[in-house]
């Protein structure tokens, strides 16, 4: 019988495979039903908008009742919702289905997350594999390229998945928080880790208004898409690699390397233009995310036992962003070029680090009481 920690990874990994290889054509199959590109970023906003309060509502109703029955059952629901994507034939279709696609991972990623850390799973580890997930997916999108088989393959991650997770255990023969009438308000957990949910939103909010332009910045500096392919596969790499033993180190100093090194980042992206240097951006990249997710994410679930709830937050969190930031990054560069889109995501950062960084010791003095 798999252990918790190896098989809650192995739900994450197959999970992500189906978010990546699913997501990647997504902004294509919309052009090609005619979708302008303020209704692609409409489509994303649906996704991300229902991933958001699906992760809030299901991640605190998973410290009420338990975790493994939202796994399953949203792993259940995630595969019928990624296989009815090709039913999209039009942009009113394809964005309802995304925006049940996003629902319906909800209700199982701050579970699956929840679990994961009740259990004493490393997160990094954990974690490496939602990003070694996206690898596979992308290298997936690459070879099927068509998207009917794309949406099948996803579905079939996510119902192998499903099957996997009836062999998760249950602590103590019922989850633990299961136990509990009453749990905390979200306005409670949000309270207790503000400063970290926010430092986070706001990298990612920049985050995300850069990467729905880069591959056309990275074309406007020459580059064709064997590159833009390889600069992308480089980040989730180190992505995988660096998430893996991050938490062995302190965890507020370890957030705040994350914040420090992203605005580093998004600077260097308006100076640096040859492929070679792009590379080490990348690499630098990776490791700024996988330091500044880690280190938040430990940081928000050890402010407290209301798990689920954290989870729930901070994965709405992202998703507010992978909302508002694509948005945010089109508007900016159509007015200022992509140089401001990069500028823009370097000030959220030290607006970021000014909010976070000094009370992160507070946070993590509270979670060790």
């Amino acid at each position: 019988m798999l252990k918790p920690a190896v098989l809650a990874s192995v739900l994450n990994f197959l999970l992500n495979i189906g978010i990546q290889s699913s997501l990647i054509f997504i902004p294509l199959l919309g052009a090609q039903l005619g979708a302008s590109d303020f209704q692609v970023g409409l489509i994303g906003a649906a996704y991300g908008g229902s991933y958001m309060l699906s992760s809030l509502y299901f991640g605190r109703q998973s410290d009420r009742h338990g975790r493994t029955v939202f796994i399953k059952f949203g792993l259940l629901l995630s595969g019928m919702t990624f296989g009815s994507q090709i039913l999209a034939n039009n942009l009113f279709i394809l964005t309802v289905v995304r925006a049940g696609v996003g629902f319906t991972l909800g209700i199982t990623m701050a579970a699956l997350m929840a679990y994961a850390y009740e259990f004493g799973v490393d997160m990094g580890r954990f974690s490496s594999f939602g990003s070694l997930g996206w690898i596979v997916g992308a290298l997936t999108a690459a070879w099927l390229k068509d998207f009917n088989v794309l949406f099948i393959s996803a579905a079939i991650c996510c119902l192998a998945a499903f099957s996997l997770s009836f062999f998760l255990p249950v602590a103590g023969g019922a989850d633990m928080v299961a136990r509990k009438k009453e749990v905390t308000s979200l306005h409670q957990v949000l309270k207790g880790s503000f400063p970290i949910y926010f430092a986070v939103f706001l990298r990612n909010l920049g985050a995300t208004a850069v990467w729905i332009i880069q591959p056309l910045y990275f074309a406007s500096l020459g580059l064709g898409r064997f590159w833009v392919g390889m600069l992308w596969g480089v980040n989730f790499v180190v992505q995988f690699l660096v998430m893996r033993y991050v938490d062995r180190f302190d965890t507020g100093k370890v957030f705040a390397f994350g914040q420090v090194l992203s605005i580093f980042v998004f600077l260097a992206y308006v100076l640096v233009s040859k492929p070679a240097l792009l590379i080490g951006v990348q690499v630098l990249l990776g490791v700024s995310w996988s330091c500044l997710y880690v280190g938040a994410l430990l940081l928000v679930l050890r402010s407290g036992q209301e798990w689920g709830s954290a989870s729930g937050m901070f994965q709405a969190t992202l998703n507010l962003c992978s909302a508002l930031g694509p948005l945010l990054g089109g508007l900016i560069a159509y007015f200022v070029g992509y140089h401001g889109v990069m500028l823009f995501a370097a000030g959220l950062g030290v607006a970021g680090l000014l909010v976070a960084v000094p009370r992160g010791r507070v946070v993590r003095e509270e979670a060790k009481e």
